[in-house]
């Protein structure tokens, strides 16, 4: 099964695209690309949210928001994955379990 199958069940739509005026001195278009959860990543390949983490903490490309400690909890830090990092990484492991 594809990636692009496994995702049908996504919301996923073209990379939106932000227009800028020419004043800003800013490029004319800018591609926004969809970010998932590892939580939503999780869901979709059938594997524990802490395992997509792993995967995905030190790859480039991958936002990364702390959010500040409170009550006593350590501050903590959400991943926001994209599409094509996660449909490449994706591509790799299931090529890898096949080998």
């Amino acid at each position: 099964m594809s990636f692009s199958t496994l995702f049908h069940y996504a919301p996923i739509m073209e990379p939106a695209v932000m227009r800028m005026g020419h004043d800003a001195g800013l490029p004319e278009s800018i591609a926004i690309e969809p970010h998932y959860s590892p939580q939503f990543l999780a869901e979709l390949w059938r594997v524990s949210p802490s395992t997509v983490v792993r995967w995905f903490q030190d790859r480039e490309g991958v936002l990364k928001m702390s959010r500040p400690a409170k009550n006593c909890r350590p501050s903590r830090v959400e991943l926001r994955i994209p599409y094509s990092l996660a449909q490449r990484v994706y591509q790799e492991r299931t090529r890898s379990a096949l080998e």
